[in-house]
């Protein structure tokens, strides 16, 4: 009778190990993730939703943030924030007929070396002209320019995450004309950490 190959169950293989959330937004446990013992997760990524961190506002849950895996001390996952954006279908809901969207992307570097990519939108409440269009997003580049370079990685998504920064843009683009909401819809970090992987997470 032939021999029956063994089947090797290669969960069994693999541990759990816990994420954090990076320092500026509670260093806590976010997810749980399996890994192979012999193979090392840094650099893979984790999307979690602001609102698994702070529960008390219901519309974190349109802010998903991409967490990547840094360093690990036994079954513990030290993270950075690779990615903030803002729910594709919210985003895409706050725009109405008869108002105007105010886009703005750039790329700016922290003053610790991190460059990012940053991309801010501002509604209006009744459609606005062109010459009006291009002074908001010159105001929006002008704070940009202002903040950014002055702050830290983890000072700048701590701003962005606290709506701080935003506050500011807002304020300098009612000088012009009025807006209902200015949103970050996504911030990249473009320098390269480790090798991006991504990964299946229990929460």
């Amino acid at each position: 009778m032939p021999k029956v190959a063994k089947v090797k169950d290669k969960w069994k293989s693999k541990k759990w190990i816990d994420v954090l959330a990076p320092q500026v937004i509670g260093n806590i446990v976010v997810a749980k993730i399996p890994v192979n013992e012999d193979a090392s997760p840094v650099g893979r990524t984790v999307p979690i939703s602001l609102y698994s961190i702070f529960k008390e506002n219901p519309e974190y849950n349109n802010i998903k943030l991409i967490l990547q895996i840094v360093k690990v001390e036994g079954e513990r996952a030290e993270t950075i924030i690779k990615r903030i954006e803002y729910a594709r279908e919210i985003y895409r809901s706050m725009i109405r007929r008869g108002s105007s969207l105010v886009e703005w992307i750039s790329t700016h570097e922290t003053n610790d070396g991190y460059k990012v990519r940053l991309h801010v939108a501002a509604f209006t409440p009744e459609r606005i002209n062109w010459s009006k269009m291009k002074e908001m997003r010159r105001a929006m580049e002008e704070k940009l320019l202002e903040m950014v370079p002055n702050m830290t990685y983890d000072q700048l998504t701590n701003s962005l995450l606290t709506n701080k920064l935003l506050d500011e843009i807002t304020n300098s683009v009612k000088k012009i004309y009025p807006v209902k909401n200015v949103i970050l819809v996504k911030m990249k970090l473009l320098t390269p950490l480790v090798k991006e992987r991504a990964v299946e997470a229990a929460y």
